[in-house]
């Protein structure tokens, strides 16, 4: 019996240890060669440079683009700013949380047609359910009205609602081992797209919670269908190895990774199922 009790204490100070050393590991650099086959047999290249100060994104870099990284008095992203360099053009993201971390407002600011528009997205809860009402500046009406289901802590529905209240659109989310293994629409788009992963550490998941906190979980979620940056996947325990969609609208993905000693990749390797692009990248920690 006093065995079994030290040997318990002690798998549970590992268990601390592997988990404080997860914490310790943190991201310096990464670089992005994507390659687009579209239009040159030899592929029109971009390069994008991701810097971190301290595990979180300073700045995501390509040749003519600088996109800024701010944070608040907890260490939660705060604010984004997008520039074009030699240009005017900006973008302006703010993000803002309650007392409990929870986000509660996304703002977009960006240009739509030579006219300056804000983007945005309120969220509301209430239980187990997450009210999302997007509007913007430039249009008088609603222009989504989302409602989410959170269960165990995770988003297992979204739903949309129209101008009378009734639901057009649903989707339901799955998840295996703490991954999201799938995206099946329900009601209106009745699309099913499947995800699966190594067994490996995911360096999305190092970056999404150094942004976002103990509720990134919900937050990235929430936000990844109104910035780009973030995908819904990124919450998953493992990384990504294929995107598989039932819809002709979504192009899958299928890629590979390379570890280091500690199981983070240090490089990757993704392609289109159409063969078009091909997205390279390489890790750096500290």
């Amino acid at each position: 019996m006093i065995k079994n009790y030290f040997i318990a204490i002690f798998m549970m100070a590992f268990s601390c240890l592997i988990h404080s050393q997860d914490q310790q590991f943190k991201l310096k650099q990464i670089n992005v060669v994507k390659t687009n086959y579209r239009d040159l047999k030899s592929g029109e290249i971009e390069n994008k440079t991701l810097l971190f100060q301290d595990g979180k994104i300073l700045t995501i870099k390509t040749s003519d683009v600088v996109h800024s990284f701010f944070y608040n008095q907890k260490g939660l992203l705060d604010m984004t700013v997008k520039e074009r360099i030699g240009s005017n053009w900006k973008e302006v993201v703010k993000y803002s949380y309650d007392k409990d971390d929870r986000i509660t407002k996304f703002m977009k600011k960006y240009d739509e047609n030579g006219e300056t528009v804000t983007k945005t997205v309120t969220m509301t809860y209430e239980g187990a359910r997450i009210k999302a009402i997007t509007k913007k500046s430039n249009v008088h009406t609603v222009i989504e009205d989302i409602e989410y289901v959170v269960e165990n802590g995770l988003i297992i529905r979204r739903s949309s609602r129209d101008r009378n209240q009734q639901i057009f659109n649903k989707i339901e989310y799955v998840y295996s081992n703490d991954n999201v293994i799938r995206h099946k629409g329900v009601l209106g788009e009745k699309m099913i797209n499947n995800f699966t992963f190594d067994d490996k550490k995911s360096v999305d998941l190092l970056i999404v919670q150094n942004l976002f906190g103990p509720n990134y979980k919900v937050i990235v979620p929430l936000i990844s269908f109104h910035e780009e940056e973030f995908d819904f996947e990124s919450i998953s325990y493992n990384n990504e190895l294929a995107f598989i969609p039932s819809s002709i609208n979504y192009t899958g993905v299928t890629g590979k990774y390379k570890y280091n000693a500690s199981n983070y990749p240090i490089s990757s390797s993704f392609l289109e199922q159409n063969g078009i692009v091909k997205i390279d990248k390489t890790y750096i920690y500290e």
